[in-house]
């Protein structure tokens, strides 16, 4: 395993030069806020136009990879973002949106919840009581 601190570098194809090619770290993104994300998210799709003009005439782009990558990751860390405000704010209600639930298997969403098991009848109680189990102990 590769240490996480060290650039990454990409060999050019054509020029043999040896580039520094390094993308947007997701750890660095989450620390900040939605605004400054939302203007990294700008700059960069203004970088990407501009790389695609480049392509267009015809000069070899690797950077164009990274850039793609770099905005899927902001997009990823703001949708997260969003998703654990919204979280927070349907914590200790009754209901919460479905996208939120957890997602678990079909038969065991629909299962009877602990509580509903342990619910017995007034006739069951009421026999429970007056009938209760006996139990015997042996001498050895």
């Amino acid at each position: 395993m590769q240490p996480t601190n060290i650039p990454r570098f990409r060999i050019q194809k054509q020029t043999g030069i040896l580039t520094l090619i390094a993308g947007l770290k997701a750890y660095e993104l989450r620390t900040k806020s939605k605004e400054q994300l939302e203007e990294q998210l700008v700059d960069l799709k203004k970088e990407l136009a501009d790389l695609k003009v480049q392509k267009v005439s015809k000069q070899f782009v690797p950077k164009i990879k990274t850039v793609r990558k770099d905005i899927a990751r902001v997009l990823t860390v703001i949708n997260a973002q969003q998703r654990a405000s919204v979280r927070a704010f349907y914590e200790g209600k009754k209901y919460i949106p479905k996208e939120l639930r957890a997602k678990k298997t079909r038969a065991l969403r629909r299962a009877l919840t602990k509580e509903q098991k342990s619910l017995k009848t007034e006739r069951a109680r009421k026999l429970a009581i007056a009938y209760p189990v006996k139990s015997f102990a042996l001498k050895a």
